[in-house]
């Protein structure tokens, strides 16, 4: 397995780039630290790669107002995520492994917290819903979208099989659950069908997903009725999550703010504009993301041998990760109106101004790969809450300035800006001796 992430990456990134990344690295090492997550890694490759191939015919298919209905309800719904998870997620894969022995308690616990977390994300989500919009097909997408957090509860079945190193079965079942949905999105474009049953689909998936991960759970782990809840076990984690709650919220909020707030100001056909720009721009950054999963094990080894090499290999995957930003935005927002045009046709040509600076953003955001892993290692959390909450609330303000004059353009120079704060660990990494 670690042969066929090898023999991926080196097809995905330039030869010189690759080399460099992993020189510093001894390949057993890199083995050891890339096979228990290989299968994770090439699902991702998967998933990404379709979704995108589709994603690009329904936009042109739904056009700027229907595609930017159905980005705006996501988005909406999207603000109530972390009212479903309370962030538990983050604790309980953490706790399965270090006390394998009441494993029975902590997923009966964190099953039973999700659920009931869930119910409620959804009442507040639709109410909001009703309450913020005036049109009916706003009220009803969100409302459709907001079931899915009640079923997403089944997905900490994931965390079980990540403790026990057996990551492909999950993996399995998320290859199968994107194949079905991403043609069943492709049969509502065949057929002419309307936004409805793209939302009917989008609810269908947490739906399949809670059947599958059960079906492999039962196979493998045996019945669901060994599962316990515990006060002593849902208040620790509940202790725990906490932080995660806030700093969940304002991701959530900076990375969909602008998405609602466009349709607010402006209108449903704003928010396709911009949405369909952004998720092209976005496309590659899997690869970054991928290579940067593979390899921060090895740079948090380095730190118990020495400082410097930790701080050398830190050092290295952000030049090598910003030089591949560069390489990729300089041609791309040269031929942003010609790509634009190519993938999404004439009725999005004002994507053209939001593509070519989003592909910028992309420099940004490599750079907030690498430091938020360094946050993480560093057990800053502090930091990682007061930098999330700050880019959060300037991008939001931001927003009040710039879409009213500029639109769909002000939004992505909003996030533009905004996104620089996470340059602020750089400052860090050099300071390590």
């Amino acid at each position: 397995m670690y042969s066929t992430i090898s023999n991926l990456a080196e097809k995905i990134v330039p030869a010189w780039i690759f080399q460099r990344l992993i020189g510093r690295w001894n390949t057993d090492g890199l083995k050891k630290y890339t096979s228990n997550t290989a299968w994770a890694l090439l699902t991702r490759v998967f998933n990404t790669l379709t979704a995108f191939v589709v994603t690009i015919y329904l936009v042109r298919y739904l056009g700027p107002t229907n595609y930017g209905e159905l980005s705006y309800a996501l988005s909406f719904v999207s603000l109530f995520g972390i009212i479903a998870t309370l962030g538990i997620d983050n604790v309980l894969y953490r706790d399965l492994v270090k006390y394998p022995d009441r494993k029975n308690d902590y997923l009966g616990t964190a099953f039973l917290i999700r659920l009931t977390a869930g119910a409620a994300a959804a009442i507040a989500a639709t109410t909001a819903g009703f309450l913020a919009n005036p049109d009916d097909v706003s009220k009803l997408i969100i409302s459709l979208l907001s079931i899915t957090f009640i079923f997403s509860s089944f997905n900490i079945i994931t965390n079980e099989f990540q403790a026990n190193v057996a990551q492909k079965y999950p993996s399995f079942v998320t290859v199968i659950v994107v194949l079905i949905l991403n043609l069943l999105k492709l049969t509502v474009v065949v057929t002419g069908q309307g936004i409805l049953y793209l939302a009917l689909i989008f609810l269908l998936e947490p739906i399949l997903y809670a059947i599958l991960f059960s079906y492999i759970r039962i196979r493998y782990y045996g019945s669901f009725r060994n599962w316990n809840f515990k006060w002593s076990v849902a208040k620790s984690l509940l202790y725990d999550a906490w932080p995660f709650i806030f700093v969940g919220l304002f991701m959530t909020l900076y990375s969909r703010i602008d998405q609602i707030m466009l349709k607010h100001i402006i209108d449903s056909a704003a928010v396709g504009v911009y949405d369909a720009a952004l998720r092209l721009s976005e496309a590659w950054l899997f690869i970054p993301a991928i290579i940067a999963s593979s390899l921060f094990p090895a740079i948090v080894n380095a730190k118990k041998i020495s400082t410097a090499e930790y701080r050398a290999r830190l050092l290295t995957m952000v030049y090598v990760f910003v030089a591949l930003a560069v390489i990729v935005a300089i041609p791309l927002s040269l031929m942003s109106k010609w790509i634009i045009e190519i993938f999404y046709g004439s009725a999005f040509a004002g994507s053209a101004a939001v593509f070519a600076i989003y592909v910028w953003i992309g420099v940004w955001a490599v750079i907030d790969i690498v430091a938020r892993h360094f946050l993480v290692v560093e057990n800053m959390r502090k930091t990682i809450f007061f930098m999330t909450v700050a880019t959060a609330l300037l991008n939001t303000g931001l927003n009040f300035i710039l879409i009213p004059a500029y639109g769909p353009v002000g939004a992505a120079w909003s996030t533009f800006i905004s996104y620089a704060l996470f340059s602020i660990p750089l400052i860090m990494i050099y300071r390590l001796k």
